[in-house]
């Protein structure tokens, strides 16, 4: 008995041992940057001029429906007025009807270009909140230290940004190390099928091959990372599929008197429950690991053992990440039931009842997959399940963290956050984005605007009272102003 009781504390001492040693490995966090060569960024004209385009109401609807022409077509005059020197600098295209592409030739024509992607349309304002916004959606009110209104955070800060850098380089006489494309899709937020994916295949087909893509999708974001405490630069790497799904169920109907022992509805909300106590798989793999890995210098000893150990501790660490929304959406496809529909008169049995359910599906599953899972879980003769006729998507491929773009990306983010350490974390992209276009043909994607922002900022992206700080906007412009001057070192 006394040599097995020594043979089990020698094997919690050797488990011990190596659970300690892996975290140890762990790197150490990465020092502060330090002061960089002196950048004047003038925040508060960058963010009147970003105002101005906020006021363009540049809408993107249901995919297929009329837009405003009138004021995409107003935004690209106000931007050539606005960006003389860039647009002198520039060849400009129109592309897809509204979309444009920019090309600005690098002083290093071999050398492979980059992308800079963002997009010109806007969700539209609900009129049910309108009363709630403090200054109107489409006012480009500037107050209380921020610029308000649709399109401050999505997207126009983006392109206004980009644009802001380009014409303070412009403006001086320089050229970037290497050519540069703008890509500034117009109907991103119904899928870009017809903007970013024109851009994109124009763009091969003339045999482009980036050495670095940049879209939005990531922040200097403060306490939104799980575990991790402080601001954070969450940069995109790869980005969710898309698909809703329609579920039809029909039964003969009939007068509310005398019910069958199945109606429409009552199968309908019997799989609806199904669907959402039976949630797709968990796993940390594929960029959620990464973001794991990421994270792991920054937290305590005890939550870093935890992140070091992940073959014994997974189980934990995933309990960990699904309390809450957004780790929990990090680690699989999710299900959100979103529109309902049946019935015309309280006391007529519908005989057919809808409901729309939309997945996000995680890098290892596709659409068809996810299909076959609902299909199977409805499991009701009743039921018929396709997908919606809306975009739709498989998840994007996942872009390299041990590259050259990606080190540029760490690097000016420290660049512009030069008084303390900050945390650069590859992160799954929940929502959509243009770059998706590109994932097929580089593996160098990132998503991130260099905008710092907390965690009551996230509900306002498509949300009421959306807004940008003036001084997190220059943050951004710096952002893009020091990647610009700093290409020649994307080869390093």
């Amino acid at each position: 008995m006394k040599r097995i009781l020594l043979a089990v504390l020698g094997l919690l001492g050797i488990l011990a041992a190596v659970l300690v040693v892996n975290t140890l490995r762990v790197p150490k966090p990465a020092a502060a940057a330090g002061q960089s060569e002196s950048l004047a960024i003038d925040a508060p004209a960058a963010a009147a001029r970003l105002a101005g385009a906020i006021r363009f109401q540049t809408v993107s609807v249901q995919s297929g429906a009329p837009i405003d022409t009138a004021a995409f077509l107003g935004l690209h005059e106000y931007l050539m007025q606005t960006y003389p020197a860039a647009h002198a600098a520039m060849r400009r295209e129109v592309q897809g009807s509204l979309s444009l592409l920019y090309t600005w030739q690098g002083a290093d024509t071999t050398a492979a270009p980059i992308v800079l992607m963002g997009h010109l349309d806007v969700v539209p304002v609900t009129e049910e909140n309108r009363a709630e916004w403090l200054h109107a959606p489409f006012g480009g009110d500037v107050a209380e230290g921020f610029v308000w209104g649709r399109g401050t955070l999505d997207d126009k800060s983006t392109v206004v940004a980009i644009l802001e850098a380009v014409e303070s380089m412009a403006a001086a006489g320089l050229k970037p190390a290497r050519t540069v494309y703008l890509a500034f899709g117009h109907d991103e937020e119904v899928g870009g099928r017809y903007g970013a994916r024109v851009l994109v295949d124009t763009l091969v087909a003339r045999g482009v091959k980036p050495a670095l893509v940049i879209d939005e999708g990531g922040f200097l974001a403060s306490d939104v990372v799980p575990g991790l405490k402080g601001m954070a630069a969450i940069v995109g790497v790869a980005e969710k599929g898309y698909i809703s799904l329609k579920l039809t169920s029909r039964s003969a109907g009939g007068h509310s008197s005398m019910p069958p022992t199945r109606t429409s509805v009552g199968a309908l909300s019997a799989a609806l429950d199904r669907l959402v106590q039976q949630p797709f798989p968990a796993s940390l793999d594929g960029p959620t690991e990464k973001m794991v890995a990421a994270v792991a210098p920054w937290v305590p000893f005890a939550p870093r053992l935890a992140l070091a150990n992940l073959w014994l501790t997974e189980p934990l660490v995933m309990k960990a990440l699904q309390k809450s929304p957004m780790g929990n959406a990090l680690t699989r496809t999710t299900t959100a039931p979103t529109m309902l529909n049946a019935g015309v008169k309280d006391n007529v049995l519908p005989p057919e009842a809808t409901a729309v359910v939309n997945f996000r599906i995680r890098p290892g599953e596709t659409r068809e997959s996810v299909i076959a899972r609902v299909r199977d879980i409805v499991n009701d003769t009743m039921i018929d399940v396709s997908p919606r006729d809306s975009a739709t998507t498989d998840p994007s491929g996942v872009s390299r963290t041990d590259g050259p773009a990606y080190h540029l990306i760490e690097r000016t983010i420290r660049a512009v956050v030069p008084d303390k350490p900050v945390p650069v974390v590859p992160y799954l992209v929940m929502g959509g984005t243009d770059a998706k276009y590109w994932s097929a043909h580089s593996d160098q994607v990132y998503r991130f605007l260099a905008a710092p922002i907390s965690a009551s900022d996230v509900p306002r992206v498509h949300g009421v009272n959306e807004r940008i700080g003036v001084e997190a906007f220059g943050t951004a412009v710096e952002f893009f102003a020091r990647l610009l001057r700093g290409l020649d070192q994307l080869s390093q």
